[in-house]
């Protein structure tokens, strides 16, 4: 019997709070949970059933069963992965616990969900079954058909439950799945969501199949010619008899060609209610090897056969030969030398919420890329494997991470899952085994703790090695016990060049650093809308705190701080002794706001908003992770009533001096300090054209261009795919720009902008990126937030055309269409930063030699 894996993502309901019938763990007679974790009245007399013998005998019998009926408590239709809290309003007076800001989690409420689902046994009698959540928000209680059958006390593990015997044979009605979803308390100090926000999926295998996440692929020799597979597969019993079985191995490269086939050398039995691992070995011929940007896959079939030759079950994992070596100053991807070009990603955006559909994980991971970043660190959980299969196919290495320190057993088992469910992927760097746990970073309890960790993650994945977030006591042993240093903000401080030296021969990774605050469009720290600028400072953002005892405590912070982020960063991706870095962050993210109060509902640390759209910060880490020159000049050149006044001006380039351009006429010029230059003394407002030219050896090799505009006008769509496919999860989005005739953007339009969407799909939502927002739903109306909005929208499941049109008072109406096709959509980069025409950001371009854009 072969193993299926369907989603369950489908045909869910749910309810918002515990205003219902609850129903029970502690149970007297098996099925009694009662509340809506079985049939109701009105379900049971659907299918005709019949009360149970405990029904019948009621409050006389030892355990009173109890049914709801329909109209007890409204239920909502909804399809998975879903984030109910991503819904609710976001405000300043919902109620907090004395340990935990509501500022942490953006000021969205908490809460407790359940989702409900009843599904036939058609197809399922006599499989073993089981159903696997991939992740549920907050502290999760799952029943089924009456039966509470497990709990998970974590957002970023997955669980799974054998609902085998259990099954109600399908003349006896539907099966009943109900999941608790309780957010009232909260894991992380960031936005978090609700819900069941990661896929379901529905399993089934015969007796004997390959336990879960029970296949182990290793290349330990790789060279040119020939590259050696090594594979472990742990085969499980669940029958009553015992079973003799061949393990075959079949490989495929990224073609899908045929490459190698073996089996193991003699049958193994595998005794009833038993497992055991069984191994064999091969080699493949000039391998095709994964490289950073170039992620070469190959697929491994593991087959059970018995002794008749019936495949008993079949299980294909992906895989790449790489291999990695650290070394001082960077690290070895197959023999070829990088830095480490990282960022830290959170799980959220715009107005998914968690909850993302594949294409928007896919569409996060390309946003990184674009900037030149090839690591990401899942800060501060486990990502999904959606994630990780993007990264292994993009080229990008991922550093996943342990959710929380400690040996208890089941945070034990929750990093053995982590790594098991990863081990095999290419893109997986190595593992992070907690973040910043201050109270235990130079302790003897948390050296202890650290060991064990190191020692459970070596005894399943020996190939790789193991870092953990330090920010604190650097200098002790705990630190020393993983393979690699980790080390948070020591640029930040002023002190890397001290840091190094505590672990010489040590392999050092800033797996944070940058922590730099900033909103698209805005320059000095709007204080009334808690909105910090391009040329504001994080003491400035950090310190406009509520909090008299947070206030005290950063105060210290104001000497010791490095303030200059061009600086930092550009020490922390050139200094001889670190292997690289990863900037905090990548993308903004809901929660954890700069500054940590209202109206703030975001973090402002990330390179791009959450509309995917550049801040200036972008173009600074633009500038140090890819090598084509880049020169990018702000303030923006638009600023009514100025003539005549000095504008302060900022650069980020990577070139040697910068000198500006007004109407022809060459106004200033400065050398160039790690990727920075400051002009102190302003630019001279004119209306026209302001140019930054950056140049190498006396040559112009890099232009930012920039006009003063004229009136809002129009509008501009501009799609990251112009084709969707016909799967139902596939999704694109539309960037909404104000602009003037000439398509320059109005940098402070602050439009009210309707939305109508026509043909094969639908709208999902918009969302202006402006960090003190309190509108994450919005649908067919959205106001630009300094002269954008993004809208997403879902393709359906038939061919044909998606038509957005936008339109607001005053300006033009402008309208995109977007193609819906059955065949598989190619993967594409969202380049509108990049393109030689749009002057939405200005024009950048690079040495006149090679017109090409940036």
């Amino acid at each position: 019997m072969l193993r299926s894996r369907t989603s369950f993502d489908t045909d869910w309901a749910i309810h918002v709070g515990n205003d219902i019938l609850q129903p029970r763990r502690v149970l007297a007679k098996g099925g009694t949970a009662n509340g809506w974790s079985d049939l109701t009245k009105d379900e049971l007399e659907a299918v005709g059933g019949n009360k149970t013998n405990v029904e019948l005998f009621g409050h006389a019998f030892q355990v009173v069963k109890l049914r709801p009926s329909k109209e007890d408590a409204a239920w909502q239709p909804v399809q998975l992965p879903h984030d109910w809290r991503i819904s609710k309003k976001p405000a300043p007076d919902h109620p907090e616990a004395p340990d935990y800001p509501r500022s942490w989690q953006g000021f969205f409420p908490t809460g407790t969900a359940y989702y409900r689902k009843l599904f036939s046994s058609k197809g399922l009698q006599g499989k073993q079954t089981s159903i696997t959540f991939d992740g549920i928000a907050g502290f999760t209680d799952i029943w089924f058909n009456g039966f509470w059958v497990g709990q998970q006390c974590t957002s970023y593990s997955p669980v799974s439950i054998d609902v085998s015997e259990l099954l109600r044979p399908e003349l006896e009605g539907p099966n009943v799945l109900l999941v608790r979803s309780d957010c009232s308390e909260a894991e992380g100090w960031w936005y978090e969501g609700g819900g069941i926000y990661r896929h379901v999926w529905l399993e089934t295998h015969g007796v004997v199949h390959v336990a879960r996440d029970g296949v182990h692929i290793r290349t330990p020799t790789i060279t040119s010619d020939l590259a050696q597979v090594l594979v472990a597969v742990e085969v499980e019993n669940q029958g009553s008899d015992s079973s003799s079985i061949i393990l075959e191995v079949i490989i495929n490269e990224p073609g899908g060609r045929e490459v190698a086939r073996t089996q193991s050398p003699h049958s193994v039995m595998v005794s009833s209610y038993n497992l055991v691992t069984v191994t064999t070995e091969t080699s493949v011929a000039n391998p095709q090897l994964w490289q950073i940007g170039d992620g070469r896959l190959y697929h491994l079939t593991t087959r059970i056969v018995n002794e008749s030759g019936n495949v008993l079950d079949s299980v294909t994992s992906t895989f790449g030969f790489r291999e990695i070596k650290w070394v001082e100053d960077g690290i070895l991807v197959n023999g070829q030398w990088s830095k480490v070009h990282g960022v830290n990603l959170h799980q959220d955006w715009s107005v998914y919420g968690v909850a993302l559909p594949d294409r928007v994980v896919e569409a996060k991971l390309e946003l990184c890329v674009e900037m030149g970043v090839n690591t990401i660190r899942s800060a501060h959980h486990p990502p999904t494997p959606e994630f990780v299969a993007h990264a292994d196919r993009l080229g990008i290495l991922v550093v996943p991470e342990n959710r929380l320190l400690s040996s208890s057993s089941f945070t034990i088992d929750h990093l053995r899952g982590l790594v098991r469910r990863f081990r095999n992927q290419p893109s997986v760097l190595l593992w992070s085994l907690e973040n910043e746990e201050m109270d235990y970073q130079g302790t003897g309890m948390g050296r202890a703790i650290i060991g064990r960790l190191v020692k459970e993650v070596a005894a399943l994945d020996p190939d790789r090695g193991t870092i953990v977030g330090g920010v604190i006591d650097l200098e002790d042993d705990y630190h020393k016990v993983p393979s690699v240093m980790g080390m948070h903000y020591r640029c930040f401080f002023g002190v890397l060049d001290t840091a190094v030296t505590y672990a010489p021969g040590k392999p050092i990774l800033l797996d944070e650093e940058g922590l730099y605050a900033s909103t698209r469009g805005v320059y000095e720290y709007d204080k009334e809308n808690a909105r910090p600028g391009s040329f504001s400072t994080l003491l400035d953002v950090m310190m406009d705190n509520p909090n008299p005892a947070s206030n005290a405590a950063l105060m210290p912070l104001d000497a010791k701080i490095t303030g200059n982020v061009a600086q930092n960063l550009t020490t922390a991706f050139t200094h001889p002794k670190v292997s690289g870095s990863c900037i905090w962050a990548g993308l903004d993210y809901i929660g954890e706001p700069t500054p940590q109060r209202w109206p703030a509902t975001t973090s402002g640390y990330g390179a791009k908003d959450l509309c995917g759209l550049p801040k200036d910060y972008y173009w600074l880490i633009r500038s140090i992770f890819r090598p084509e020159p880049l020169v990018h000049a702000f303030r923006h050149w638009t600023w009514p009533n100025k003539e005549g006044q000095q504008i302060p001006m900022r650069v980020y380039t990577n070139c040697d001096s910068v000198e500006f351009v007004l109407n022809g006429t060459v106004v200033a010029r400065q050398q160039v300090t790690g990727n920075y230059v400051d002009m102190e003394n302003g630019i001279t407002y004119q209306l026209g054209e302001l140019i930054a030219r950056g140049y190498r050896d006396s040559q112009i090799v890099a232009e930012h261009r920039q006009v003063t505009t004229g009136k809002p006008s129009g509008l501009q769509l501009e799609a990251d795919r112009r084709q969707l496919n016909t799967s139902g999860a596939d999704v694109g989005f539309v960037r909404v720009a104000v602009v003037d005739n000439e398509g320059n953007l109005i940098t402070d339009a602050s439009h009210e902008i309707k939305f109508e969407v026509e043909g094969a799909g639908h709208l999902v939502g918009s969302h202006n990126a402006d960090p003190s927002t309190d509108v994450y739903d919005a649908k067919f109306t959205a106001t630009a937030f300094n002269g954008f909005v993004g809208v997403f929208v879902a393709a359906g499941t038939t061919s044909g055309h998606i038509t957005l049109t936008a339109s607001a008072q005053g300006l033009q109406v402008a309208s995109i269409m977007i193609d819906v096709c059955e065949s598989e959509v190619s993967h594409g980069i969202y380049k509108a930063a990049d393109e030689a025409d749009n002057k939405l950001f200005g024009v950048h371009t690079s040495n006149p030699k090679n017109e090409s854009a940036l």
